[in-house]
Protein backbone atom coordinates (compact mmCIF):
# COMPACT_ATOMS: atom_id res chain seq x y z
CA UNK A 1 0.00 0.00 0.00
CA UNK A 2 3.17 2.13 0.56
CA UNK A 3 3.69 2.00 -3.09
CA UNK A 4 -0.31 3.30 -3.93
CA UNK A 5 0.41 6.01 -1.47
CA UNK A 6 3.71 7.21 -3.34
CA UNK A 7 1.82 7.38 -6.51
CA UNK A 8 -1.41 9.31 -5.45
CA UNK A 9 1.18 11.74 -3.88
CA UNK A 10 3.36 12.09 -6.73
CA UNK A 11 -0.11 12.72 -8.51
CA UNK A 12 -1.18 15.11 -6.35
CA UNK A 13 2.43 16.89 -6.28
CA UNK A 14 2.39 16.72 -10.14
CA UNK A 15 -1.71 18.00 -10.29
CA UNK A 16 -1.28 21.59 -8.83
CA UNK A 17 2.21 22.04 -10.99
CA UNK A 18 -0.01 21.69 -13.91
CA UNK A 19 -2.72 23.97 -12.70
CA UNK A 20 0.36 26.82 -11.22
CA UNK A 21 1.58 26.42 -15.20
CA UNK A 22 -1.59 26.73 -16.57
CA UNK A 23 -2.57 29.78 -14.03
CA UNK A 24 0.87 31.46 -14.63
CA UNK A 25 0.36 31.66 -19.05
CA UNK A 26 -1.33 35.06 -19.12
CA UNK A 27 -4.60 34.61 -21.26
CA UNK A 28 -4.01 35.57 -25.12
CA UNK A 29 -5.64 38.85 -25.54
CA UNK A 30 -7.47 39.54 -28.69
CA UNK A 31 -5.89 41.77 -30.53
CA UNK A 32 -9.10 44.62 -31.07
CA UNK A 33 -9.99 44.23 -35.05
CA UNK A 34 -8.91 46.80 -37.38
CA UNK A 35 -11.44 47.80 -39.53
CA UNK A 36 -10.52 48.27 -43.09
CA UNK A 37 -9.85 51.68 -44.69
CA UNK A 38 -13.24 52.88 -45.90
CA UNK A 39 -12.53 52.96 -49.80
CA UNK A 40 -12.85 56.45 -51.12
CA UNK A 41 -15.12 56.63 -54.70
CA UNK A 42 -13.15 56.52 -58.03
CA UNK A 43 -12.96 60.31 -58.40
CA UNK A 44 -15.26 61.22 -61.21
CA UNK A 45 -13.25 61.95 -64.52
CA UNK A 46 -14.95 65.55 -66.06
CA UNK A 47 -16.66 64.74 -69.11
CA UNK A 48 -15.53 65.89 -72.27
CA UNK A 49 -16.71 69.39 -73.39
CA UNK A 50 -18.69 69.30 -76.25
CA UNK A 51 -17.06 71.01 -78.90
CA UNK A 52 -19.03 72.55 -82.10
CA UNK A 53 -16.28 74.54 -84.60
CA UNK A 54 -17.03 76.74 -87.21
CA UNK A 55 -15.21 78.10 -90.05
CA UNK A 56 -16.08 81.46 -91.53
CA UNK A 57 -14.62 83.76 -94.14
CA UNK A 58 -15.49 85.83 -96.70
CA UNK A 59 -19.17 85.53 -96.14
CA UNK A 60 -18.89 81.72 -95.78
CA UNK A 61 -19.33 79.48 -93.47
CA UNK A 62 -18.98 75.82 -92.40
CA UNK A 63 -19.46 73.50 -89.11
CA UNK A 64 -17.73 70.59 -88.27
CA UNK A 65 -20.76 68.87 -88.39
CA UNK A 66 -21.67 70.04 -91.99
CA UNK A 67 -18.14 68.73 -92.66
CA UNK A 68 -18.50 65.79 -91.20
CA UNK A 69 -21.37 64.63 -93.19
CA UNK A 70 -19.97 65.76 -96.63
CA UNK A 71 -17.00 63.53 -96.21
CA UNK A 72 -19.49 60.45 -95.24
CA UNK A 73 -21.57 61.45 -98.35
CA UNK A 74 -18.19 60.92 -100.38
CA UNK A 75 -16.85 58.11 -98.80
CA UNK A 76 -18.36 55.03 -98.59
CA UNK A 77 -16.46 52.99 -95.74
CA UNK A 78 -16.68 52.57 -92.40
CA UNK A 79 -14.68 55.54 -91.01
CA UNK A 80 -12.73 55.02 -87.65
CA UNK A 81 -10.47 57.88 -87.67
CA UNK A 82 -11.26 60.87 -89.62
CA UNK A 83 -8.67 64.21 -89.81
CA UNK A 84 -9.94 66.82 -91.50
CA UNK A 85 -7.97 70.29 -92.63
CA UNK A 86 -10.05 73.92 -93.37
CA UNK A 87 -8.74 75.91 -95.89
CA UNK A 88 -10.77 78.90 -96.05
CA UNK A 89 -8.87 81.02 -98.91
CA UNK A 90 -10.05 77.69 -101.14
CA UNK A 91 -13.40 77.07 -99.86
CA UNK A 92 -12.53 73.73 -98.74
CA UNK A 93 -11.93 71.59 -96.14
CA UNK A 94 -9.78 68.48 -97.21
CA UNK A 95 -9.61 65.18 -95.25
CA UNK A 96 -7.84 61.99 -94.67
CA UNK A 97 -9.92 58.83 -93.65
CA UNK A 98 -8.36 56.31 -91.91
CA UNK A 99 -5.09 57.08 -92.59
CA UNK A 100 -5.31 56.86 -96.22
CA UNK A 101 -8.21 57.87 -98.12
CA UNK A 102 -7.95 61.43 -98.97
CA UNK A 103 -10.34 64.18 -100.87
CA UNK A 104 -11.71 67.46 -100.38
CA UNK A 105 -14.90 68.79 -99.92
CA UNK A 106 -16.21 72.19 -100.75
CA UNK A 107 -17.96 74.92 -98.65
Amino acid sequence: MAILNKTKAAKAETAPKTEAVKAEAPKAEKAPAKKPAARKAPAKKAAAPVVTLTVQYMGKEMTQQAMVEAVKAQVEVEIKTLDLYAKPEEAAVYYVVNGDITGKVEF
